[in-house]
């Protein structure tokens, strides 16, 4: 019998919007957040009550009530399972920490897996694929790696694609997103408050703001009109980019096999850079 994780990470499972808003919660902190009241998970979520009445009962429960108490059962499965209490603990061990810490990153990969939501990745996809609007990537101290990482394949992938860098120039690029662009904002903890303004801007301008985020308290997730989450505690001092990554280096997969021209944009900026490279060593 399916786990009731399982049940909810379902790809055949039809849901709205607001209805993914609360799988999504739930996932996050899995199982913690649906372990509360209804009302916190609502507010987590940012969906009324009876959105999440109506989700529950289309997972084939009774009420809220008999949700958790499948829940309740499914943690009592996790916790006697062999592989959850072998599990190390989250510390380098000082005999192979290399060794350990690439283990730990190997488990981080497969808990990102579990958070995704085939048809968030579907819906961002299409997003991204639309060159009717143009798409601008945001990143942190942290972060805006990813962000560059990305906007570097999506600009050989589609034409129309801006970063926003936090510098003297971000208001001016601000200014210039339109109606239903794309922004993507990388913020993982901890959290800068120039990502929650720059998500403002876009929410202002009518954009859809995509939010590449850990599984914790985002400030910017009631603005986000799709979260992609992603653990990031490692086996180290510091937080793990390794699924955040993981997670970019996918979504580029993904679009690189629907992207129908990708093959004559390439050749073409190929044959402008060997252009480019023969006048320059014709200047020197």
């Amino acid at each position: 019998m399916p786990s009731l994780r399982d049940l909810i990470t379902d790809p055949d499972l039809e849901l709205t919007p607001s209805e993914r808003k609360v799988i999504r919660a739930l996932l996050d902190q899995y199982p913690r957040n649906g372990l509360g009241p209804m009302s916190r998970l609502a507010e987590h979520a940012g969906v009324s009550d009876p959105t999440i009445v109506r989700l529950v009962k289309k997972l084939g429960f009774s009420g809220y009530a008999d949700f958790q108490e499948a829940l309740l059962s499914d943690m009592d499965d996790r916790l006697r399972s062999p592989s959850t209490l072998l599990q190390p603990r989250a510390h380098l061990k000082k005999d192979d920490p290399w060794g350990h810490y690439l283990a730990n990153s190997h488990r981080a990969l497969v808990d990102t897996q579990a958070l995704t939501q085939p048809e968030d990745v579907r819906i961002l996809i299409e997003w991204l694929l639309d060159t009717r609007h143009q798409v601008h990537c945001f990143g942190g101290r942290f972060s805006s790696f990813l962000a560059n990482y990305l906007l570097n394949h999506l600009r050989l992938l589609r034409p129309g694609c801006f970063a926003l860098e936090d510098n003297a120039q971000l208001p001016d690029r601000l200014f210039d997103v339109q109606r239903q662009d794309v922004v993507l904002v990388f913020d993982y903890r901890r959290y800068q408050s120039q990502a929650l303004r720059v998500a403002h801007a876009a929410k202002s301008r009518h954009a859809r703001v995509v939010l590449f985020t850990d599984i914790y308290a985002s400030p910017l997730r009631e603005m986000a009109d799709l979260i992609i989450s992603a653990p990031v505690e490692s086996a180290s001092a510091f937080d793990s980019m390794v699924p955040a990554l993981a997670q970019v280096e996918a979504l580029v997969a993904c679009l690189s096999l629907r992207s129908p021209d990708l093959a004559d944009r390439l050749e073409g900026i190929d044959a402008l850079r060997t252009d480019f490279d023969t006048h320059l060593l014709e200047d020197k």
